[in-house]
């Protein structure tokens, strides 16, 4: 049976004295984590003897070079996995990013704005072998807290060139 670890609390039904009840809230809770901005989640998997790692972080960012840095983590995760002697099957990211452009209407003249912030929303995917799970669940845990990281410098760097 598979070991799987959710950031999300258990689906599990329970009363109050009111007559009240709880049990989808939990699970709605914990998908909508997954797209909360610098919110990581993180799931593990066993599969066939190799550990397999799945996990996701939303950013909001101005004009970084966010592929950089998630290629630079995803290094860093391999040779993590490296060091403990594990072999890495594959470790990828695909990244998906949207900006939100706004159209207004002001008496009879429109206008379009394009937003300078942008939302990507990472999925990461590791299949790793020879290491312990939990040690690979930290590892790209580690690579997300890695992006989510620069992103954060980034923008106090900004703030200080604005300021």
């Amino acid at each position: 049976m598979p070991e799987k670890l959710h950031i999300q609390k258990k689906n599990v039904r329970h009363e109050h004295k009111n007559g009240h009840h709880h049990h989808e809230e939990s699970r709605r809770a914990g998908e909508k984590a997954k797209d909360t901005p610098g919110i990581i989640c993180v799931e593990r998997n066993i599969h066939d003897g190799a550990v397999v790692i799945s996990g996701t972080l939303t950013l909001e960012y101005d004009k970084a070079d966010i592929k950089a840095w998630i290629a630079g983590e995803l290094e860093k995760a391999a040779a993590a996995v490296k060091e403990r002697e594990g072999l890495v099957g594959h470790i990828k990211a695909a990244v998906t990013t949207t900006t939100t452009d706004v159209v207004s209407v002001t008496d009879e003249q429109a206008t379009a704005t394009e937003s300078q912030r942008k939302l990507a929303r990472i999925a990461l995917a590791a299949i790793v072998f020879l290491i312990e799970p939990k040690e690979a669940e930290n590892i790209i845990r580690k690579a997300l807290a890695g992006v989510r990281a620069r992103l954060r410098e980034e923008a106090d760097d900004f703030n200080e060139t604005e300021g």
